[in-house]
């Protein structure tokens, strides 16, 4: 039987498996979720390593104080209804006096 087709169960409360509420701050990259696509699969909740990933009123939602970024769920969704996008889009480097 492939990964893929086990049932998905959780195997701990969402968040505890992270190392603190403090994934936004070194996130580079974070999912954006087109609901339109999306097609409820939860491939996506299977493979996120941080469980930062729900099904809420019918949609995929991300909790942000999980979510380290890394793409996965991007990478695994088979409809492609996940895309990555840059965390912050300002200028990097030092800010000038």
């Amino acid at each position: 039987m492939a990964a893929k087709e086990l049932p998905v169960v959780p195997s701990a409360r969402p968040g505890t498996m992270a190392a603190g509420a403090a994934m936004e701050r070194i996130r580079e990259q974070r999912p954006v979720i087109d609901h339109q696509k999306c097609n409820l699969c939860r491939e996506c909740l299977l493979y996120c390593p941080d469980a930062a990933l729900a099904v809420d009123k019918g949609e995929v939602r991300v909790d942000w104080h999980f979510c380290k970024g890394c793409g996965i769920c991007a990478v695994e969704c088979p409809v492609r209804a996940i895309t990555m996008v840059a965390e912050y889009a300002g200028n990097r480097g030092f800010i000038e006096k």
